[in-house]
């Protein structure tokens, strides 16, 4: 008995370090096991990420969700699958998927600029204004990995059209200041924010946007253009002239540069504000005026019921128009001026195509209503 109480002892502590050498040997093996199982799922979810990626550069979005998916069971908190999968269910147009997807990449990490880009850009399109504006901003001033400050200009201009797609000409006034007010030197910059102050009808900011763009890059086409036309909006057609043939002088074959310079040459001849002229030529242009929306009634009278009245009306008013009645009765100048406006105005929707000299009287008409002439 007491040589068996004797081995035992002996025995214990060899059996003990055998039974921890084998549950070293074992853990080591399960260990082995479990980093060359996470890097098998690894890799499997890199090659399906990167056909996913391969199926969005062929325009197969729907393919890429699935491929998308497939990686993000083998990674399932990756955040650049999670990312990619919600793009390419923007891209396949489940819209209602993707906002899930970036609302879950949002409650991760709230302050990441591009997630709040993508939920601004979804609330837009499901009418949630509150919610894009609030991710709008998010966007603005959210982290931004790389191209921060061309990224958030980008926000800043996507929240400048999300105020103008509702008509919030309010917000975006005072937001495209702030972003005008804090843009790079950059000629493409400049133009895209004067075109958006030409929806806003902002014309003479618009114009000095265009102006830096062009002392930027003084062979922007896009800037020469923009300029033209916020300038003959504005009502300075000697610079708006200007503009177009500087462009004409780069593209001989524009057509909206030779259109404009046609009207505007119109304009010249037409205009009896022209600073500088005789009181006779100015009489002589209002008969011209005359004229011009009697022919422009007379096209189309037969065709468009609402113009027969105004033609009829123009007629009566034949008798007055000549120079040696408005010597006499100067003020009658005005009742011609104003039946020649009017009724240009309403044949420019019911008369078709309009001719230099209309589109010069309709300019025109506007620059009677702007200086409240």
């Amino acid at each position: 008995m007491d040589l068996f109480k004797r081995d035992f002892i002996i025995r214990e502590p060899l059996l003990v370090s055998i039974l921890v050498l084998i549950a070293i040997v074992f853990s080591g093996l399960t260990h082995s096991y479990t980093q060359a199982y996470d890097r098998h799922r690894s890799a499997l979810g890199i090659e399906w990420f990167a056909r996913g990626n391969q199926a969005l550069s062929e325009g197969s979005p729907v393919a890429a969700v699935e491929d998308f998916r497939t990686a993000l069971f083998y990674d399932p908190r990756n955040w650049n699958y999670s990312m990619r999968l919600a793009d390419a269910l923007t891209r396949a147009n489940h819209l209602e998927q993707a906002l899930n997807y970036y609302l879950a990449l949002w409650q991760r990490r709230p302050s990441d600029g591009l997630v709040n880009l993508q939920l601004a850009r979804l609330s837009a399109e499901k009418g949630n204004a509150a919610d894009a504006e609030r991710y709008f901003n998010g966007a603005i001033f959210g982290d931004w990995p790389a191209d921060a400050p061309d990224s958030r200009l980008t926000g800043s201009i996507e929240l400048v059209n999300f105020y103008l797609n509702r008509g919030d000409t309010r917000h975006a006034e005072s937001q495209l200041m702030i972003l005008a007010d804090n843009l790079p030197e950059d000629p493409q910059m400049h133009i895209r924010v004067g075109d958006l102050y030409s929806r806003l009808g902002d014309d003479p900011r618009a114009l000095r946007q265009y102006q830096r763009a062009i002392e930027l890059d003084a062979n922007s086409l896009p800037a020469i253009q923009g300029a033209g036309q916020a300038a003959f909006r504005s009502g300075d057609y000697h610079a708006a002239h200007d503009y177009f043939d500087r462009l004409l002088s780069f593209d001989d074959s524009n057509a909206l540069a030779k259109k404009q310079l046609a009207v505007i040459h119109s304009l010249f001849l037409l205009n009896p504000y022209e600073r500088g002229i005789p009181d006779g030529e100015k009489t002589n242009r209002i008969l011209r005026i005359f004229d011009v929306a009697g022919n422009r009634l007379n096209s189309c009278s037969s065709s468009a019921p609402a113009v027969g009245p105004l033609y009829e009306r123009w007629k009566q008013l034949e008798s007055i128009a000549n120079a040696h009645f408005l010597s006499q009765h100067p003020e009658e100048a005005d009742t011609l001026l104003d039946f020649a406006t009017s009724a240009e105005k309403q044949a420019q929707s019911d008369c078709g195509q309009p001719s230099p000299d209309d589109s010069a009287l309709l300019a025109i008409a506007r620059l009677r209503e702007t200086e409240g002439r």
